[in-house]
Order: structure tokens, then C-alpha cells, then sequence
């Protein structure tokens, strides 16, 4: 089964925590590596950066379906 691309808009929730994250944008660091910027939903003060590799990773985020 192919894993969906990270794409912008896309909700994602921790997957020992409540809070749902969406993505605002996509970005590489200086190496290449893909990272997402994500504010959590209902508090826009709130932004992480997390790598899109650790994002997909079914053990610590999932997709939250719309």
C-alpha cells in the first residue's frame, strides 16, 4: 500500500496525545530533508517543526480524515 504524500491543509494527531496539528507548509533544511511546519488546531500560537518522515511514521502520528 502506497503511504499518501504530506501535503499543506492535511490534520495529523499525535498518536498518544488528543491534540490534532495541521500542516501549514513544507520545507527542506540545509541536507535535503523534508520537514513540515504544523500549528495546533485551536491555538495558533502554538507551531512545531517536525521532519515529514516522523510525521508519516503510523507509531507516532496519524492522518486525521476530514
Amino acid at each position: 500500500m502506497a503511504r499518501r504524500e504530506v501535503q499543506a491543509g492535511q490534520k495529523y494527531q499525535q498518536t498518544d496525545a488528543s491534540s490534532v496539528w495541521q500542516v501549514m507548509d513544507l520545507t527542506k533544511d540545509g541536507e535535503g530533508i523534508a520537514h513540515a511546519r504544523l500549528l495546533r488546531v485551536g491555538d495558533p500560537t502554538a507551531v512545531k517543526m517536525i521532519s515529514v518522515s516522523a510525521l508519516k511514521d503510523p507509531r507516532l502520528y496519524k492522518l486525521v480524515e476530514e
